[in-house]
């Protein structure tokens, strides 16, 4: 499933004019500063950030499959569920507010790039 969406926005990106490539060049960084702070403040809102589990566990089972009568199979389970770790409002809202004034300073920047993308 991965395969044919990678596939997919690559053919898409093929398709783009030069123009419509710079813009979203231009735009990435922008993009970025925008999940950075939605994060941030989502994490301020819980008051708590969630890490996934990165311990795995893997387990023997029988599945069958149409052209075998029984097959060993194996699943990878995590082995804890995510943990929320408290996260310090103080210092989270100042985190938050540098990125927010960060993001003005980009988006001048972005927007400066993206006016020379179009006048190209």
């Amino acid at each position: 499933m991965r395969l044919i969406l990678v596939l997919s926005a690559a053919l898409l990106a093929a398709c783009a004019t030069p123009q419509d490539r710079c813009v979203r060049q231009a735009q990435t960084e922008l993009t970025a500063l925008d999940a950075k702070i939605a994060d941030s403040a989502q994490a301020l809102a819980r008051g708590y950030r969630t890490t996934p589990a990165t311990e795995r566990r893997t387990t023997l089972h029988l599945c069958a499959w149409p052209r075998e009568p029984v097959l060993f199979c194996t699943r990878h389970t995590p082995e804890a569920p995510e943990t929320r770790v408290a996260v310090d409002r103080e210092s989270e809202q100042a985190q938050l507010d540098r990125l927010r004034t960060e993001r003005a300073e980009v988006a001048a920047a972005t927007a400066t790039r993206i006016a020379q993308c179009r006048a190209s």
